[in-house]
């Protein structure tokens, strides 16, 4: 069954876009700068944020529902770390909100998975290769067999899973076996290349190694189209981006934006200079008509751009109208599990 109440606001989003008129449509929500994993490409566990109570939060979540937002993916840090992480992600279903849950997927209990399954339309796991390697980017031991268990458990809970995944250099050789190796295990998967732009040479697979990622994923996005969920051109910029010759696409604080676990929000949290206000203390209304916002927009220009799934992903998808292929594959996201 489609959610077609996620559907037309989407589609209204599209619209207004192509008129000139954007809003806001998706929000990353850093829920928590706490985790339990110390990932090597993230500094996450390193920061220390102050976290909003859960009054505060709730107040956050009706300001930005209110707005008029259509997704909220609540991230981290590791989200599944606050207790109340469930009430949140309800509160924000009540609105028609479409809500997204990225985990590293070592905390989820079966009963917790009962609860994450009915607060949450979709949950991303992160898993960037098979155990070895996944265990070994994740800095903990043990991590990926607790992911494949959590996928498991959430899955049979009834919510749509997918697995995230991060390409670099350690997993380049994994991507499209673990790929392969997770049809039937998981609903869909996505990824991402190591960030930030220019990726560090240190850090990137050889552009050979690019390039026969590039033409794996695309044939896998030709036989499954809702399995493998970034479009066809988000497949081949992978080659761009490697090479450096990316081109800046980016609507931060227009059609997207990042909020802190202190409430603060971000045209893009990868740019800390680009703050617009504070979701939990001031209307979006008002921060979205204010000439913060327009400098905090000005800021994200000194960024050389990006590859995120949570960003540039998006641009990409509403400057383009879908191919077919495209088309099949992102209408499967708005269905229900």
């Amino acid at each position: 069954m489609v959610d077609l109440g996620y559907g037309i606001k989407l589609a209204k989003s599209y619209i207004l876009f192509k008129l000139g008129r954007p809003k806001l449509s998706y929000v990353v929500y850093c829920c928590t700068a706490r985790c339990n994993l110390r990932c090597v490409f993230c500094d996450w566990w390193k920061r220390s944020i102050a976290e909003l109570d859960s009054k505060s939060s709730m107040r956050l979540i009706d300001n930005l529902c209110d707005f008029g937002v259509s997704v909220i993916d609540f991230s981290g840090g590791e989200p599944t770390l606050r207790k109340d992480l469930e009430s949140l992600a309800l509160r924000a279903r009540d609105y028609g909100v479409f809500t997204i849950l990225s985990t590293n997927g070592t905390t989820v209990t079966e009963e917790r998975a009962k609860s994450i399954a009915r607060a949450f339309n979709m949950v991303n796991i992160s898993i960037d290769g098979f155990e070895h390697t996944h265990d070994s980017t994740r800095g903990v031991e043990g991590v990926f067999r607790r992911a494949m268990r959590s996928i498991e458990l959430l899955r049979s809970c009834g919510v749509k899973v997918g697995v995230d995944l991060t390409i670099y250099r350690a997993n380049a050789k994994e991507v499209l076996k673990l790929f392969n190796w997770l049809k039937g295990r998981v609903d869909f998967v996505s990824f991402q290349p190591i960030m930030p732009y220019p990726p560090d040479p240190d850090m990137s697979p050889s552009l050979d190694e690019v390039d026969g990622i590039a033409e794996g994923l695309m044939k896998l996005k030709k036989e499954h189209p809702s399995y493998v969920a970034p479009t066809t051109w988000y497949i081949e910029a992978l080659r761009d981006y490697f090479r450096c010759r990316l081109p800046r696409i980016c609507d931060a604080g227009t059609l997207y934006c990042m909020v802190d676990p202190d409430g603060t929000v971000f045209a893009c949290n990868a740019v800390r200079s680009s703050v617009m206000g504070n979701a939990s203390l001031e209307d979006m209304r008002v921060m979205w008509n204010s000439e913060r916002r327009l400098r905090a927009i000005k800021e994200t220009e000194k960024c050389k751009g990006c590859l995120s799934q949570c960003t540039t992903a998006i641009s990409m998808t509403y400057r383009r109208f879908p191919s077919k292929l495209d088309l099949k594959g992102l209408i499967s996201l708005a269905f229900k599990s």
